[in-house]
């Protein structure tokens, strides 16, 4: 099966984080129109039948494993302070719906669970990226913001992980240092090509990239691509689920992708750790399933701890 924006952790010592008593009641108020939660899910037909064909649903257990965090280009200490541990409590809670519950170990579990979260960085255009604030080109860039860009630039090929919009921005802010000046003409490609990476890094980072594929081979457009790109004008709150086959990886070091998770909202307004417990919920009835596109969900938290049962011996799907 095809996984686009899967990005595999390979050579990573996996951080795993094994959740027995995490689970726990979570309250949650309403949430606004539009700030609707993004749903993604694929997922191997292979193990689909497996997990859901025979009638009953089968048990399975999974440890948690630390992924990357986006950071955006701006700062929100909500997000950048919200350890991992409570990333991942809300999902403990809602994957039980599905029939998945916490290991004590990796060599007990069924699915190893990377996670990824951060929000999406919008890019700006390039007149705003660069500083540009009159006809003839003269710069007046915000050296604190470029200083910024240029650092999370840096720290991201470090980690091997560049985006494509902030690595784009960083070198248009490296080339007005040089220059001083921009052409109109330069700044129209700039503007073009940043926003077009952007849009794509995003798309794949929320679980669009399929969606907008579809939308660019329509000659006329689709309604749901046009929602899609509304909505990566803002920034938004994402986690990133990708369920991997434990037992396989402990036999073979080899990382396969049995299920995976999209789960965004609307950041402006939003605390994240509200938020993560809304994307959890969301996504209660599709872990381990697949939708046929991204849905649009208005999430139901649920109060309470769930009652964990035993889980069916670890085996390959």
């Amino acid at each position: 099966m095809n996984y686009p924006f899967l990005r595999r952790p390979a050579g990573r010592s996996f951080r795993l984080l094994l959740l027995g008593s995490l689970i726990g009641a979570i309250s949650a108020g309403a949430l606004r129109a539009d700030d609707r939660v993004a749903v993604r899910a694929k997922a191997s037909p292979e193990y689909a039948a497996w997990k859901f064909g025979s009638g009953t649903v089968k048990n399975e257990s999974y440890v948690f494993s630390q992924g990357h965090f986006y950071g955006g280009a701006t700062h929100d200490a909500g997000l950048e302070k919200i350890p991992f541990l409570d990333v991942v409590k809300s999902f403990a809670r809602d994957l039980v719906g599905q029939h998945y519950y916490p290991a004590d170990t990796l060599q007990k579990a069924n699915l190893l669970i990377t996670v990824d979260w951060g929000v999406t960085a919008v890019a700006e255009s390039a007149a705003e990226q660069t500083g540009q604030t009159n006809p003839v080109g003269v710069a007046d860039t915000d050296s604190a913001r470029r200083e910024s860009i240029h650092q999370m630039a840096v720290t991201e090929r470090a980690s091997n992980s560049p985006s494509a919009s902030v690595q784009l921005m960083d070198r248009s802010y490296e080339a007005t240092r040089i220059n001083g000046l921009i052409s109109d003409a330069n700044a129209q490609n700039l503007d073009q090509k940043s926003q077009g990476l952007g849009l794509e890094a995003n798309a794949s980072l929320v679980g669009f990239d399929d969606d907008l594929r579809a939308d660019n081979q329509s000659a006329f457009g689709t309604p749901q691509g046009s929602l899609l790109r509304g909505l990566l004008t803002e920034e938004r709150y994402f986690v990133a689920l990708n369920a991997y086959d434990a037992q396989k990886y402990l036999k073979t070091k080899e990382l396969v992708l049995v299920w995976s998770m999209r789960l965004s909202m609307r950041a402006l307004d939003t605390d994240f750790r509200k938020g993560v417990s809304f994307m959890s919920a969301a996504g209660r009835a599709s872990f381990g399933h697949k939708t046929d596109s991204v849905e649009m969900k208005t999430p139901q938290i649920e109060i309470g701890t769930p009652t964990v049962v035993q889980p069916d011996a670890p085996q390959s799907k």
